[in-house]
């Protein structure tokens, strides 16, 4: 089976690069926008020649911003590139796509960036043989909202154990979910249809932030207390300034994105897997232990 990776050298993308090709019966092109990259073939969808890929049976498209910049917008990245690869589909041998969303896309959200991933996903299920999978968090070490819980822990020990944050940020629920059962849906996908072209994907268990920090408190044996301040206070500070002038901290669509629960209590992904989905309970005690 020939299968093509979009965003190849991403965060997911190089998680299922590595993977597929460790299981040795996939031949996996990895594709990325960067040059010189070892054993990735710089392809840009937008410029390149679609008939350069040759034939493939599978496109999994990993390719995702959380933030835009001067570089990439969100709907370049999550719209366009969408339509790139519907337009180029027939070219390489109209080969089943699999596409990576996220929990809680919605073309009618006010968020830009929950928006423009349910444009592009609306786009896709007008087509035939599509699959989209929309992952809550991906216990990833690099994932974004992984390192920004960490440095928000980090805070606590510059500032006597104290850590400010927006009120009614510890109450929204997250239900993250093991890169491994990420894994072994893409393959199952790859190799038999599924009954639903939607598959929101999330972990058995649902934290909300104030349990993670308990959690954390717990594992390292040290006392971060959350000290809550007025919403109404820090959006504005966020939007027309933290987001226009250090977008590496948080985005305004970042900070949005922590006051809403991204949660499936459906559990879709059991379903397609055919058994439990792995506790990420302990990737986070061992975040927590190593440092975070």
């Amino acid at each position: 089976m020939r299968v093509a990776i979009i965003g190849a050298s991403g965060m997911l993308g190089r998680h299922l690069t590595v993977r597929l090709r460790a299981i040795g019966r996939y031949e996996v092109l990895a594709l990325s926008r960067h040059p010189a990259l070892p054993g990735y073939m710089c392809f840009d969808p937008e410029k390149d020649d679609w008939h350069l890929l040759g034939r493939v049976d599978v496109l999994i498209n990993c390719a995702g911003i959380l933030r835009e910049s001067k570089a990439s917008a969100f709907f370049d990245v999550h719209v366009q590139l969408v339509k790139n690869i519907l337009q180029h589909r027939e070219r390489i041998g109209q080969p089943r796509i699999i596409h990576f969303s996220v929990l809680g896309a919605d073309e009618y959200n006010p968020i830009a960036f929950l928006k423009s991933k349910g444009i592009g996903d609306a786009l896709l299920l007008q087509h035939p043989d599509v699959f989209i999978l929309r992952p809550s968090i991906i216990c990833l070490p690099e994932n974004v909202l992984v390192q920004k819980f960490k440095l928000l822990l980090q805070m606590g020990r510059l500032l006597l154990n104290l850590t400010p944050v927006p009120k009614g940020f510890l109450n929204t629920r997250i239900q993250p979910v093991m890169p491994e059962d990420i894994l072994e849906s893409v393959i199952r996908l790859m190799e038999n249809p599924f009954s639903q072209n939607v598959i929101p994907c999330a972990g058995p268990e649902a934290f909300s932030f104030k349990d993670l920090l308990a959690m954390a408190n717990r594992v390292r044996r040290r006392r971060t207390i959350p000290v809550e301040i007025p919403k109404a206070l820090v959006e504005p500070v966020t939007k027309n300034f933290i987001s226009v002038w250090f977008p590496e901290i948080i985005s305004y669509d970042q900070f949005q994105l922590l006051f809403r629960d991204n949660t499936d209590p459906a559990q879709t992904l059991q379903h397609l897997l055919g058994r439990p989905t792995a506790s990420t309970r302990t990737f986070w005690e061992e975040l927590f232990r190593g440092g975070g």
